[in-house]
């Protein structure tokens, strides 16, 4: 579900009934940005009138008993600290969400995990601090990639360009020519004009 896109058609539902009315399952990916200060209000604002609008097409109270869901909810996170919660709230008192944990011995690959701690001096603001994470991103890249592609995760978009920025400045990872080529044509495919930016940058 793209949350901004589904808060303006159910905002005017009435205007797209018919479209409202045709669906059954709503996958909700990354649900953890409910957690997120910019994007969370909008997803919280739009499964909560989803559930209300679903209730109102089928002449139905949320608290009236029902052989089955009229919509259902699946909600998907790798990092959702509280999915219970998250459960009872997609659920109704008479169909209740239920929470799965997967074990990690579950994946076809195992992980490795390596946890590394920096000290926060007192004067710096939890935004400068977390900047300045960033900048060691490159060594850490270098240390544990093995030379293999590696993700990395951000909380916002802005936080996206920001960190390709740096790591433009800041490190080196093209092996030679033909790979340098590559990584063009990969950038030029990119929409977001600063991280293609950034990534060219990089590259030069």
């Amino acid at each position: 579900m793209f949350q901004e896109k589904w808060d303006s058609v159910t905002r005017v539902w009435r205007n797209n009934k018919n479209l409202v009315q045709m669906v059954k399952l709503l996958l909700i990916d990354e649900v953890h940005l409910l957690n997120e200060e910019e994007r969370g209000a909008t997803m919280e604002a739009a499964l909560s009138r989803m559930k209300t609008i679903q209730a109102v097409l089928h002449g139905e109270s949320m608290c009236k008993t029902t052989s089955e869901p009229s919509l259902r909810f699946v909600a998907a996170s790798a990092t959702f600290p509280n999915v219970e919660d998250a459960a009872e709230w997609l659920g109704t008192p008479n169909c209740r969400g239920i929470a799965y944990k997967m074990k990690e011995n579950l994946r076809p690959v195992q992980l490795r995990k390596v946890v590394l701690g920096y000290p926060c001096s007192d004067s710096l603001s939890e935004f400068r601090f977390d900047l300045s994470l960033s900048y060691k991103l490159g060594h850490v890249i270098q240390t544990y990639s093995e030379g293999k592609p590696t993700l990395v995760f951000c909380a916002t978009r802005k936080s996206v360009v920001q960190t390709a920025c740096i790591l433009a400045k800041s490190t080196h990872f093209v092996k030679h020519s033909q790979h340098k080529q590559q990584l063009i044509e990969c950038a030029n495919r990119m929409h977001d004009a600063k991280i293609r930016g950034a990534y060219l940058d990089f590259l030069r």
